[in-house]
Formats: structure tokens, sequence, C-alpha cells
């Protein structure tokens, strides 16, 4: 049984894992009662819709937490994902991530003297996917040049399931812009690559999603980052999923 000592978050374009001290995902199934009248006395049921929350306590950072929460943030939709079992202490391709696009529903600047500032975050899940466990395709990281990350064996996609696709834009400085795109391959040596999902071009900090619904039985998934402009450079954080 793993013991959690450490765990990457990412929120839209910010990293929160140097302020944050607690991340809780809840996925719960509604409970609809469908008792007729020849049930005997007991309740039937049955699953309704799939809601999910996520809750993430922060300690105040005017540089990190404090512009990720506040300002015109209410009601938008933004990708939160968390590496909780990184390899060593840091994130590697390969590591198991869940991840959610979800609408910041609550602030709270809980003030006591004596204890540390926090800003505590609740957020509801905004989009019909729920919440997706997958793998990490990049850990953060900051390139110059256009990059190809490394292999990671994912699984096949068997139909109806779908690839998810996600990325965070960290920080983007000179004229730099970035084109990411999800590709697979049926051998580790990636020699007819497949391109699944590509995402517009990023000329901002912030998140990006998208899917792929064409099945494949290809087991090897990779990003591939590709720069735009001639100066400065792009930090991002990338993953995929199958489900």
């Amino acid at each position: 049984m793993p013991v959690l000592k450490d765990c990457n978050i990412w929120f839209g374009g910010y990293d929160l894992t140097s302020v944050a001290n607690e991340l809780s995902i809840e996925t719960m199934y509604a409970d609809v009662d469908v008792t007729t009248f020849g049930s005997t006395g007991a309740h039937t049921r049955v699953g309704g819709l799939q809601d999910s929350n996520i809750s993430l306590m922060t300690f105040l950072d005017t540089s990190i937490s404090e512009p990720a929460f506040f300002g015109d943030r209410g009601g938008v939709v933004e990708l939160v994902t968390a590496v909780a079992f990184p390899t060593g202490g840091t994130v590697t391709a390969g590591d198991r991530c869940y991840a959610a696009r979800a609408m910041l529903k609550t602030i709270s600047d809980p003030m006591k003297v004596g204890d540390a500032a926090k800003i505590n975050a609740t957020l509801s899940g905004a989009q019909a996917e729920g919440v997706l466990q997958g793998m990490v395709l990049a850990p953060k990281a900051t390139i110059s040049a256009t990059t190809t990350g490394s292999i990671v064996t994912l699984g096949a996609q068997t139909a109806p399931q779908i690839a998810y696709f996600g990325v965070h834009v960290f920080s983007l400085t000179g004229d730099r812009t970035v084109t990411l795109k999800l590709q697979s391959a049926s051998g580790l040596a990636f020699g007819t690559a497949v391109d699944r999902v590509t995402l517009g071009t990023i000329s901002a900090a912030g998140s990006g999603f998208g899917t792929s619904s064409t099945a494949t039985g290809h087991q090897y998934w990779r990003v591939v980052a590709t720069l735009g402009g001639t100066t400065g450079s792009v930090s991002f954080a990338a993953f995929a999923s199958i489900q």
C-alpha cells in the first residue's frame, strides 16, 4: 500500500506544488429511486449522473496561489492535474496522474492569529469525462526548441474508449508559441507515428485539452511540442488517458 509522501499539482497555467498541502478528489454518482408498485416493499435504485469535486488547500503566496484563484476566475473551467506518487519525489514520464476539467466554485481565505495564511479552493467537475486516470507524458520542463517527449506505454484504445490529452503551459518567454500534439505508434521505435490529437497554437500560460475517438491498438504514446517564434522558451507539462 503506497504512502503519500509527495504530490505535484498543476492548475491551469500554475504549478501549485510548492504551496499546496492537501488535495481531495471526490467522484460520486446520483442515487436514483425507480421503485414501482410491484417492488414488494423494497426500494429499487439505479445509478444516475456522475459528478466530481476537488478540494485544494494551499498556503498563500502572492506569486502563485493568489493569482491562481483570485481575479475574474469564478465559473472558469480549468484543467487540474495531480501526480500523487511521483517517482522518487520527481515527476517522470509514465507516472500515474489524475485530472479533471473543473470549474472554480468557492474560495476561502481563513485568517487566524498565529496560523499560516492559506487559500482554500473547491472546484466542481464541469465536463462529461469527469475525473481521468492517466499517465504523465511530459513532466514539467522548460524547452527552447521543438521537442519530442519520452515514449510511454499507455496501452491500446479500444472502442468505445477515447484518448484524452491534457497540457499545462506555465510560461512562455520572448516571442515563443507552442503547438502540442499526442502521437501513438505500434512499436517502441515509433517508426510510423500517428497524430491522435493536435491542440491549437498556445501563446499564453494556461491549459489545453483534446480528445481522439479514433480507436487504435497502438500501445505506445508520446507528446510532441513544436515551438513557434525565434527567441525565448516554454515551460509545460502533459498527460494522456484512455478510458
